[in-house]
């Protein structure tokens, strides 16, 4: 049951006590004199019941606690501790000096309520909106924007190892709420190899692959056997999206040879969107560089030009293209009243897609035009076309005409198709395409001229201008990743 916070003060309060030792320019009394205000009880009445159950811990209190334990950089226990010994977290949290206030478990169990309500941006919202009250973020100011990836924290599995803990996984909620499935399962599988100590555990001598093939046929099996049974039990949501989880496992890795026993996938032969773990469904594989590989999520950060204060955050899974949550990151900020005249980001971010969708919300996007792939490199490029969106025709530099196309409705792209013996008798064919038929064809779509125009501008001393801008947010993330953990989830 939610209640107002005890006022009551006493001798051992850090207001009277930490007044003169605390200097005025310190971050913490900072903290207390502007964050504090601006995160109120109030706020998360909806995650509570008002009038019924235990008094819960402050939870202002703790949302305040989180923000400084990722300015820190610590752990929940750390954080615990902190909140006992270090005298500057007690001063900036309010707290008496012969005061516990939580347990470390319950800023897990507060972030997962904030999850589960939806409201795991409201202190960030406050705060952002406060800035804009006191003109330090400008509605129209230029904004840049860039990602980096963080490292999901959790162990990379061998195939045995993902299926068995996708069994783990399936194994818990039976043991809880319907013991006799389990029963009738324990009769068929061995349920001791899937437990916490020897989940982990691949097949004896790892590098023995046909001691690990045999054991990758029996986790599978046991792993069918587990699916028919739980295909079943109807009515347990978390229990459906397990099965269902496993399920995506043995799908994307597994399938059956000529014999007909269980075996992995060549890796050519796998989907893109591959789950990684069954302990975390949205890790996956992702790339920053050729070389530089990870498992997790990445982090698109947006942040003011003049200020330097960070205006939204917006994750997505380690496949995603870093330009991914561009636009929704950009809308989004609409709630503050804030509409970016610019964006400047670098070349993951000039898609003509991007630049469509937020032209149309009044942002301008400033980022290098993606270069030619290898294919394409050395032929003429689209710009050198025109377009004729009238007539719906295309006319190449030499002035023949592309009537013949046809639409795309998945991809929204009109195709148009020269003739081939018009491109067959053209002296420029070996500069204009690679086709191995010697046709030209060029491909249209609904940002077409958002791209010529941002060709046109990209040649000009402004955007040269513009993109001196953005490298200040690489600093903004090298903080993040350096002083506050972002590089590795909790």
């Amino acid at each position: 049951m939610l209640k107002k916070t005890d006022k009551q003060k006493s001798f051992f309060d850090t207001d009277y006590i930490c007044e003169e030792l605390i200097p005025a320019d310190n971050f913490y009394r900072k903290f207390r004199e502007i964050v504090w205000p601006l995160i109120t009880d109030e706020m998360f009445a909806d995650m509570y019941c008002l009038d019924n159950g235990r008094t819960p811990i402050s939870p202002a209190l703790l949302a305040r606690a989180a923000i400084l334990q990722f300015h820190k950089n610590l752990s929940d226990r750390e954080m615990e501790r902190a909140c006992m010994y270090d005298i500057e977290i007690k001063y900036a949290l309010g707290l008496k000096l012969n005061e516990r206030p939580f347990d470390h478990s319950s800023l897990g169990d507060f972030r997962q309520r904030l999850l589960k309500h939806g409201k795991e941006k409201d202190a960030f919202d406050n705060i952002i909106s406060k800035l804009i009250a006191e003109n330090l973020i400008e509605k129209e100011e230029i904004q840049r924007i860039d990602a980096t990836h963080i490292i999901a924290d959790i162990a990379i599995p061998t195939m045995v190892t993902l299926v068995k803990k996708g069994i783990r996984e399936i194994l818990k909620p039976l043991k809880k709420r319907h013991r006799e499935t389990l029963k009738t399962i324990e009769q068929e599988i061995k349920a001791d190899e899937y437990d916490k100590k020897q989940v982990n555990h691949d097949a004896p001598g790892r590098l023995d692959m046909e001691k690990r093939k045999q054991k990758l046929v029996e986790v599978v099996t046991d792993a069918r056997k587990l699916l028919s049974h739980c295909e079943q039990i109807k009515g347990d949501p978390i229990l459906e999206r397990r099965t269902e989880t496993l399920k995506r496992i043995l799908r994307e890795n597994i399938e059956d040879n000529e014999q007909g026993a269980p075996q992995e996938k060549k890796r050519k032969e796998k989907p893109k969107d591959i789950l990684v773990s069954p302990v975390d469904s949205d890790a996956r594989y992702g790339a920053k560089s050729k070389t530089k590989k990870f498992m997790g999520y990445k982090v698109n950060v947006t942040e003011s030009a003049k200020n330097k204060f960070i205006t939204n955050v917006a994750a997505m899974p380690g496949n995603a293209p870093d330009g991914s949550t561009m636009v929704e990151t950009l809308i989004e900020q609409k709630k503050y009243g804030l509409a970016p005249e610019k964006i400047i980001g670098d070349t993951a971010y000039g898609h003509a897609v991007y630049r469509k969708a937020l032209k149309e919300n009044g942002t301008t996007v400033v980022a290098p035009i993606k270069e030619k792939n290898g294919r394409t490199k050395f032929i003429y490029p689209k710009s050198m076309f025109n377009y004729d969106e009238k007539n719906n025709t295309v006319i190449c530099p030499q002035g023949i005409a592309a009537k013949m196309s046809f639409y795309d409705k998945h991809k929204k792209i009109r195709t148009f198709h020269f003739s081939m013996s018009e491109c067959n008798k053209c002296p420029h064919q070996p500069k204009c395409t690679n086709d191995k038929n010697g046709r030209r064809t060029i491909g249209i779509s609904e940002s077409h001229w958002d791209l010529r125009e941002a060709e046109v501008y990209n040649k000009t001393e402004q955007f040269k201008k513009d993109m001196k801008l953005r490298p200040p947010i690489e600093g903004k993330l090298s903080e993040l990743v350096r002083y506050h953990g972002l590089r590795r989830a909790r």
